[in-house]
Formats: C-alpha cells, structure tokens, sequence
C-alpha cells in the first residue's frame, strides 16, 4: 500500500525533475555550453605557460568530450543521466582544472556552483551539501598542490565562502524540493477523496501517504464521538493492511493521548531521539497567531514514552462526529516544527474534506436506502402478488383438469416456474431492502443469481470465481455488479457459446473483471463493449479484449482502487 516510487519517497522527492527528458536536456545542454565555452577561451586565452597550458586544454577538451557524450545520451533517454554521476563529475572537474591549469581560475569557480546548483534543486540539502564539501576539498587541495602554499590565509577564506554560498544552495533546494512532496501529498490526498472506495479505505489511504510523506514509523487518529463518549483509534503502519477499521480504545488510554491542550499542534522530539546532537524539546504552538511555547510538565515526555516513539508531531482533528487528534510518530527520524504545521493544516482542510465527502456518500445512500425499500414495497404489492395469483390460478385449473388430461404436465411445469419466480423476487424485494437471504454477501448472491438466469434463458453455464475480499463500499460495488451484467448479457446475446467465466480478482491497488467465453475456434471480429468501457472509464479505469489461449475472448475491466 505504501506509495515505494512516489514523490513523497525522499530519495525520489525530485524524481519528476531528473526523470523529465526536457529537463535533463536542458542540464545537459547547458553544461556543454559551459564547457565549450571554457575550452574555447583556453584556447584564445592562454591559462598557463607551458605543460600546464596543454594539461589543462587536454583535461578541457575531454571534459567537452564527455558532456557531448552526455548530451547525445539524454536526447536517447540513457539511465546513467538521470542520476548522480554527471554533477559529481563537474565537481571533480573544479580540482582537475585547477591541477591542470596551474592557479584558480574563474572556470573552476563556475562548474564548482553548477554542480551545487543541479545537486540541489535535483536532490536537496544533503546531496548538496555532500558535492558542496566535495568540490571545496578537491579545490582545495589542487590549490595547495600546485602553490604550495599550506597556509595561504586567502585560500581559507576562499573556501569558507564557497562553504557558505553552497550551504545557501543547498538550503534552497532543499526547500523546493519540500514544496514539490507537499504539492504531491495534497494532490494524492484530493485523489483519495473519493467515495466509491468506503471510508475505511480512503481514511487508510489519506494515513498512509501521510505516514509516507513524513518518512514516519505510523500514522494514526484517536477520536471520541461526541454523542456516545466513546474513543475509537484507527492507525497505520508500512505495509500495513489496504483498509484499516477504526477500533474502539479505553477510555483511559485515549484520554492519555488526548492532553489538555485540545487545539494546540504538538512537537516532541526525546532526549534519546535519533541523530547526533539532537536536543529535547517539548513544544505547542495555538495554530493561529503566535509562535511556539515550551510544554511544562512531563506529559508530552510520557506520551513519547507511550507511544515508544523519539519524536512525534500531533495537530487537532474534527471528523464526523467525533473529535481528536492525529498524530505521526518516527524512530528512525527527528520530525521538524514545521512537519508539525503542515500536519495541523493536512487535519484541517484535506482530512476534513474527506470527511464531508463522506457525510454526503451516507446522505446518498441512507437517500439510496429508502428509495430500495420504496421500490421493494411496491414489488411486493404489485409483481410478487400477481405472480402469487397467477400460481393460484394455475393450481386450481389443474385441479379441475382430469387425470386423463394429455396438459396435466405442462400445467404442473408452468405452476412449479410461477413458485420459482415468486421465490425470485421475494428474494429480490429482501436484498433491495438490505436483508440477504442468507450469510453471503448480496453482491455473490446477485452475480449467482445472474448465472442462473443465463442457464435457464440461454442454456449458458456461467461461472463465478471470485480471488481476494471485495470490500469495495455500497456504490462501487453497484458499478461493479452491472458491469458483470452487462458482461453476462453480451455473451448470451451476442455469441453462441455456452460456457463462460466472471472472475473478479482485488488486489490492495486493483479490481480486474474478466469476463470469458469460448468461441469455438472462430475468432471474433475486433469489438470495443462500449457500455462496460464507459463505465470503466467513469470509475477511472479501463476496458479491453484480448484472446486467451484455449479458443476464448477475455473482457477484461480493470478499475485502480
């Protein structure tokens, strides 16, 4: 369930920036502008006399060499360019040039600050600042080699503003890169908004692209409801489960994690945390005007204690009719103080809009609900009771009928399929009102129900084959089930075969519908179901045929869950 290759990954926190072809062009292009133009002023523009001239034309024009290659190489989409290796060669290239040229010329200077820009704006602080104290080493160290001059003071100061000028790169990358996972966490969460899938299902979602995105050992809620005083918790953790059921708490445990600061945003970070020099703190702050206040007390430490976590942030939640909090704990991390903003605005707006997309989905269906009923009601008094006439009707007259008489059987049949029916659509009229007949679900009950139908009509042997839980919510489902009728139809109607196959196969991320029939050895002609595709394509999936193995056509459904 966890999103492994998302944007919210840190390690892929730039991942559209060095995986665009327009981007990594760009790069590349530039820094074969950059390096012809060095070689074509060291060329007019004598560096250094003698050897140290042709050493640093010849480590100028391989370098042009390579960034041709590297060019040529991004237009074909190469791997390689898209990591890590070209900007550490630009870093390597500051202490070559200088090697080779003899003194610190402007061209070093140049490559050193493109590295630390691509470094950083691609893979934040710490990748900047690893190229940063990399290419102040090598330039360094190229410098005293060819001056000899150890503790020449305006080397050392040289290096301390390239130190701080690429720490101040490094910074910013690191900040657009954080706004780039916070516009993917929000973007992710608005698609989980949706309320085909169940409440349990996207409340687990929305947590775990949260827990996700803070790099965090789990996410959870703790509410009370304000009607009963109950306290439900509902938690995450990686690779947990695709739909995790709020469960109810004790009392005195949830009020344990409640603290009396009820709209405050909480931020601890233990004594004990991971990280060198990592400093204790225990923080709230209103969430609105005015900053961060220190905790007193040892409340906020019992909680890590509890939660057995070296730092976590909390920030107010209001869901439904219940109110609490959401925390995210780490063990392996130190969260930050404006993690613990994010998360208070997180609560706020885009949990809460789940929220109100939920209250709608059960307005639709409570809506939903009462027009079955209605529906079921007025089956009973019209349909089931003609058909209840009818089989009446059909018992006297063949209980009139002489023993003699050649239509006794035929009359026997036609009032043996009226009881049939009658038994149908009392079973129609129960599961409309939400009452299956028996302990399977309504939705197998249907789709077998379907199957016969197709027997008896049409003299096709339907299977069903259902592989992993369908817990799917009331209106997918509803989808769901006449796509599998619509799929039914098409093959009693529209092919001679008389054996087919629903198979419905839900995985955490996918629900595949195939639907198979056997064509004798005659394959079809192409053909688009455009019915079961425009559903498919409502529910933001998709529709395709293809042919199986043993003389079969296979519509196969396939909708992102």
């Amino acid at each position: 369930m966890a999103p492994s290759s998302s944007i919210l990954d840190k390690n892929a926190a730039a991942a559209p920036a060095h995986s665009d072809r327009a981007d990594n062009e760009l790069v590349a292009r530039i820094r074969l502008m950059l390096a012809l133009s060095a070689l074509l002023v060291a060329i007019t523009d004598v560096i250094g006399p003698g050897r140290a001239n042709k050493a640093a034309l010849l480590v100028l024009s391989a370098y042009a060499a390579a960034c041709a290659l590297a060019y040529v190489c991004t237009r074909f989409e190469q791997k390689w360019t898209r990591g890590k290796l070209m900007h550490r060669v630009d870093a390597a290239m500051c202490g070559a040039m200088i090697a080779a040229g003899g003194q610190a010329d402007i061209f070093p200077l140049v490559f050193m600050f493109f590295a630390i820009v691509v470094a950083s704006l691609r893979y934040g602080l710490e990748e900047g600042a690893r190229v940063t104290i990399m290419a102040v080493v090598l330039y360094c160290a190229a410098t005293i080699a060819n001056t000899h001059a150890v503790a020449e003071a305006r080397l050392y100061l040289r290096a301390a503003l390239l130190l701080a000028f690429g720490r101040a790169i490094a910074q910013l990358g690191e900040r657009h890169i954080q706004a780039a996972r916070r516009e993917a966490l929000l973007r992710d969460l608005n698609q989980v908004s949706n309320p085909r899938f169940g409440i349990d299902r996207t409340m687990t979602a929305a947590l775990e692209h949260i827990r996700a995105y803070f790099r965090a050992s789990t996410c959870f809620t703790v509410l009370q409801d304000s009607d009963s005083g109950l306290y439900e918790i509902r938690a995450v953790r990686k690779d947990g489960p695709v739909a995790a059921p709020a469960q109810a708490v004790d009392a005195a445990l949830a009020r344990a994690m409640l603290p009396a600061l009820r709209n405050h945003v909480l931020f601890y970070v233990g004594p004990h945390s991971w990280g060198l020099g990592a400093a204790a703190a225990a923080l709230t702050h209103p969430g609105t005007a005015g900053g961060w206040v220190p905790h007193e007390g040892p409340s906020m430490h019992n909680l890590g204690e509890l939660l057995e976590a070296g730092s976590y942030i909390s920030a107010p939640l209001v869901f439904g009719r219940g109110k609490g909090r959401v925390f995210v704990t780490a063990s392996t991390r130190n969260l930050s103080r404006s993690d613990a903003l994010f998360l208070a605005r997180i609560a706020a707006q885009e949990l809460h809009a789940i929220d109100s997309i939920d209250m709608l989905d059960r307005i639709a269906s409570d809506a939903a609900a009462m027009e079955r009923k209605r529906i079921a009601l007025d089956l009973h008094d019209t349909a089931i009771q003609s058909y209840i006439g009818l089989q009446l009707g059909l018992v006297a007259l063949s209980r009139h009928a002489t023993p003699s008489n050649p239509l006794n059987d035929e009359l026997a049949k036609l009032v043996a399929m009226a009881g049939e029916v009658v038994v149908q659509l009392r079973d129609f009229a129960q599961g409309a009102c939400g009452k299956p007949a028996g302990s399977e679900p309504i939705f197998l009950t249907a789709l077998r129900r379907q199957a016969a139908q197709a027997m008896t009509s049409y003299g096709v042997d339907v299977r069903i084959e259902v592989d992993g839980p369908l817990d799917l919510g009331d209106r997918l489902t509803a989808e769901v089930l006449q796509i599998v009728r619509e799929g039914i139809s098409n093959v009693c109607r529209h092919t001679e075969a008389k054996r087919a196959a629903v198979l419905l196969r839900c995985s955490e991320s996918l629900l595949r519908i195939e639907i198979n029939n056997e064509h004798g050895g005659g394959q079809p002609p192409p053909f688009r179901p455009h019915s079961i595709s425009e559903r498919a394509i409502a529910l933001g999936g998709a529709a395709f045929v293809c042919q199986g193995r043993f003389n079969d056509t296979i519509v196969c459904v396939e909708i992102p869950l």
